[in-house]
């Protein structure tokens, strides 16, 4: 997302014909510029250590969720969340959820951005019969934002139960978390708590360059750009 350029001009008086010539060759050359302009370029991520390349990596369950992340992480930094990376990963009520809480952080003024994508180890999936959707047990670790958010009592790093579900279209899309029922027990035996996800390497990764919090935070509540309703990949 660009921000709009300043293209105020004086120009000074004499005949009006010269203006009107003076006029047209200014609003040429402004919509040249602004044709010209390339595009926004998305951060590398760097990683803080290895990039994941477990076995479960390549697992296209998985791989929607870590594109999910990215793509959240992108759009939020930016108040934009009409990207089609995001409206294929994330269920559409829940990139609604995603707009309404970002609206509701810049009204308040309180803009933040995140430094990199969600932190997750995937550490099992389990896709029901017939193929149409599945269940993704995963270590999260918290986000790093700035400004950083204050500790609210959360414990860090934490296991999570992602559903994912395949579409009609084909694409499989992210509808929903939660933390894992009583005694969920991952193949290797072992239940899935919180002190398990204390011993799992949760890889972690930076956006560079890193998100500009200034310019987020110039925006307002209505600034905020929504999914388009003729995008294909926001049908149910």
């Amino acid at each position: 997302m660009h921000e709009p350029h300043e293209l105020g001009r004086v120009v000074p008086e004499v005949t009006r014909p010269v203006v009107l010539m003076m006029a047209a060759v200014v609003t040429v050359s402004l919509a040249s510029c602004a044709a010209e302009e390339p595009p926004a370029v998305a951060p590398d991520l760097v990683w803080n250590g290895a990039e994941p390349d477990g076995p479960l990596e390549s697992d296209p369950w998985v791989s929607t969720i870590r594109a999910g992340h990215l793509a959240f992480g992108l759009a939020a930094n930016a108040a934009d969340f009409s990207d089609p990376d995001l409206t294929r990963t994330w269920r559409p009520t829940e990139v609604d959820q995603f707009v309404t809480r970002a609206q509701g952080e810049l009204l308040r003024g309180n803009a933040k951005v995140y430094l990199g994508p969600l932190p997750f180890a995937p550490l099992a999936v389990e896709v029901e019969e017939g193929g149409t959707s599945a269940r993704v047990a995963a270590c999260i670790d918290d986000y790093d934002t700035l400004p950083r958010e204050p500790a609210d009592g959360s414990r860090w790093p934490t296991p999570l139960i992602y559903f994912v579900e395949l579409t009609g279209d084909g694409q499989r899309r992210i509808v929903g978390a939660e933390r894992p029922p009583e005694q969920f027990v991952l193949p290797d035996g072992a239940e899935l708590t919180p002190d398990y996800c204390d011993g799992v390497p949760i890889p972690r990764a930076t956006f560079d360059p890193p998100p500009d919090l200034e310019t987020l935070s110039k925006k307002g509540r209505d600034d905020v750009v929504p999914p388009a309703p003729s995008d294909p990949s926001v049908a149910p």
